[in-house]
């Protein structure tokens, strides 16, 4: 506990030695959180109804309260350090996070080096540069965890939640899909352990069915009033409208990549694509979602139906094009690189969340080869060397976790294997999650900070991977050592 306790010390001070160097990190979306918060700020009039239909994505819609009414809360506490009460605050709840993760993760492994190892990776992974960032995936992330670990917790008898204490994390989850709208498709993830503990030796225990009745209650209901919320705004009843940004990002990647040729209907979309002639790249897809709206005065809700039976007919009538997208998207290697490369999380941090604005650390490149050739440095030859090392474990490590956790359940015969350890359900309920989401994002966008939420997940099951490798490596090791020569000298 003393080396935890150092670790989460010293974690603290990096956050703050990086906010007092550079200040809160930005990004184009951060001017519409700011802006839907004094929205708020000024009378309530982000929550007040609203012309509906005149613009194709208005801003204190397409955007959720839920980010935003953190902001004003800082505003309101502080008009002038405010952002330092938002990054504060961000890092504190990373901090819950990795309390929990530990905990967790020294009752299942039975072992704080293991439980270390884990919370190392994910303390100094992205999450460094999205706690230090004006946007909502560090609290969204942070949320989705506190809720997914507790419950974990809760049923490995780390501790057990009261009534009261499920209610928070119904609360803590319904709040989360107010930061992130796709949270709405994962936000019943973290109910698992509180099903599974409900359904426990075979009978349902009444006393975890109510726990489980009061955690999605909640959950349901604070959806429900945003919903109702958005009803009283524009006069219609729906949860988020960022889909009419995002449903046709993979059609326009199928056309970019030239795996398929969707726009070659009669349709309304592929019309207006051709007749604007629209590139492919985002700002000019949102640029034509402004074309598309007025050509089919329409409102946003009826604009995000329009675009999503195009990316349906499209995956439809073009499914290896398809299929194609989706492989591109899960970015074996990058997501190897988030997971555990500090080379990668190092040239991230320096390129998206300080001045300097590009990566520090030379990859191995064609274009940084020829550079050393007529440049040649030995520093920059070693840097590059490094993150080769860095990256090949990391490929190592992601595939090990990727195919080995279901060839290791599959050898178990989970989940209805005779001799199955405490550990293997929550592993596969981890390694569930974390391709749940990321398949999910990958099957429209998908970017690192997508995947924030469950990086402990799969650093969970690296992890634990690892620890099998190095013990079978060390068995294979002694026999290779005792086992008898051949062959003797005469």
């Amino acid at each position: 506990m003393r080396v935890f306790a150092i670790f989460l010390l010293g974690i603290s001070i990096l956050k703050i030695g990086i906010f007092s160097w550079i200040g809160p990190s930005t990004s184009p979306d951060t001017a519409a959180y700011v802006g839907f918060a004094d929205a708020i700020l000024n009378h309530g009039q982000a929550f007040a109804p609203m012309h509906w239909g005149t613009v194709a994505a208005p801003p204190l819609i397409f955007r959720l309260a839920g980010y935003p009414l953190i902001l004003a809360g800082a505003k309101l506490l502080s008009p002038l350090h405010w952002t330092a009460l938002v990054v504060g605050f961000q890092g504190c709840l990373t901090i819950i996070v990795l309390m929990l993760i530990f905990a967790v993760a020294r009752k299942v492994f039975q072992s704080v080096a293991a439980a270390m190892a884990v919370v190392i990776l994910y303390g100094l992974s992205a999450s460094i540069l999205w706690d230090n960032s004006l946007l909502s995936d560090s609290v969204y992330s942070s949320l989705f965890n506190i809720v997914l670990f507790a419950l974990i917790g809760h049923r490995i008898n780390c501790w057990r939640l009261s009534f009261l204490g499920c209610a928070g994390m119904g609360f803590l989850c319904g709040y989360s899909t107010l930061t992130r709208d796709s949270g709405l498709y994962f936000a019943l993830l973290p109910a698992i352990p509180l099903i599974a503990a409900a359904r426990s030796g075979g009978r349902f225990v009444p006393r975890e069915l109510l726990r489980l009745a009061i955690f999605i209650l909640i959950v349901v209901s604070m959806v429900g009033a945003y919903v109702m919320l958005n009803k009283y705004r524009t006069g219609e009843a729906f949860f988020s409208i960022t889909g009419i940004e995002n449903w046709l990002r993979p059609v326009f990647d199928m056309a970019n990549d030239r795996y398929a040729r969707p726009f070659g209907g009669a349709d309304l979309v592929s019309r207006t694509v051709r007749d604007t002639k629209t590139p492919y790249d985002y700002l000019s897809q949102l640029a034509f979602l402004d074309v598309l709206h007025q050509r089919c005065g329409c409102t946003p809700t009826q604009l995000q139906a329009i675009v999503f039976s195009t990316y349906l007919a499209t995956v439809s009538h073009h499914p290896w094009a398809y299929a194609g997208v989706i492989i591109n998207n899960f970015d074996f290697l990058g997501l190897a690189s988030d997971l555990t490369d500090p080379i990668k999380t190092l040239n991230m941090f320096t390129e998206l969340g300080t001045p300097i604005g590009h990566r520090v650390i030379p990859t191995l490149s064609v274009r940084h080869l020829l550079d050393l050739r007529h440049h040649f440095s030995v520093v920059v030859l070693i840097l590059m060397s490094l993150s080769v090392v860095t990256g090949f474990t990391s490929a190592v490590l992601f595939a090990l976790f990727l195919f080995g956790v279901p060839w290791r359940l599959a050898k178990a015969g989970w989940p209805h294997g005779a001799a199955i350890g405490e550990d293997l359900p929550i592993i596969a309920f981890l390694y569930f999650s974390f391709m749940l989401v990321s398949i999910a994002f990958s099957m429209v966008h998908f970017e690192a900070r997508h995947a924030l939420p469950v990086f402990p997940a799969a650093q969970f099951g690296i992890v634990w991977m690892a620890r099998w490798a190095r013990q079978h490596l060390r068995k294979i090791s002694i026999l290779c050592l005792n086992r008898p020569a051949r062959y003797s000298n005469p």
